[in-house]
């Protein structure tokens, strides 16, 4: 092997480690962004009895009147521990309205309402976009709950109306609504970012 060809493939391999490393840190970012979303992000999940027309119906006016019984103090939270307190203080008001939707329906089906932890794929919802993983999850299920979903994000408010929503960090904001910047890792890292 000449001198020349060494040189070139030694720098081939020095380049291809530094990519690999810079891509290293990125993935390692990014999904540290995605924990962040995940843990500042509460859904709303309602599952329809089937996948009939009238099931999907339902499912809508289910999602009217639990969207429409959410107390003030949802949308006013502050924090994603405020707005968990208040879905678990709500938690019989919006069974309630959610059964009364189902009974206005002359439907004999029943709602599940609760609060818990639920995995989600990465969903694009054309606005914004939220990472896959575990997320807490107001689940609402309808019957059976064998149907297709409806599901949106009520913490920070994403589909109440009215309310505008912002993530607590900027990179947070960057990764759900898509105001992508064009940086490098390792001058991140060095810049403390």
């Amino acid at each position: 092997m000449t001198q020349r060809k060494r040189r070139v493939l030694e720098l081939g391999v020095g380049m291809a480690l530094i990519l690999s490393v810079v891509l290293t840190f990125a993935a390692a970012r990014r999904e540290q962004v995605a924990a962040r979303v995940r843990a500042d992000t509460i859904r709303l999940h309602v599952l329809a009895n089937s996948d009939t027309v009238e099931d999907q119906l339902l499912k809508l006016q289910v999602r009217d009147a639990i969207l429409a019984a959410l107390p003030d103090s949802v949308r006013a939270a502050e924090t994603p521990d405020q707005a968990v307190a208040a879905l678990r203080r709500s938690l019989p008001a919006l069974r309630y309205a959610a059964n009364q939707a189902l009974r206005r329906a002359h439907s004999i089906q029943n709602a599940a309402v609760r609060l818990e932890t639920f995995d989600f794929a990465a969903r694009d919802y054309g606005t914004f976009a939220l990472p896959g993983g575990a997320y807490t999850a107001l689940r609402v299920e309808l019957g059976a709950a064998q149907g297709h979903n409806w599901f949106c994000v009520l913490y920070p408010s994403l589909c109440v109306a009215g309310a505008a929503a912002e993530y607590p960090t900027e990179a947070e904001n960057q990764l759900v609504f898509g105001r992508y910047e064009v940086r490098f890792a390792l001058l991140d890292a060095w810049r403390g970012r």
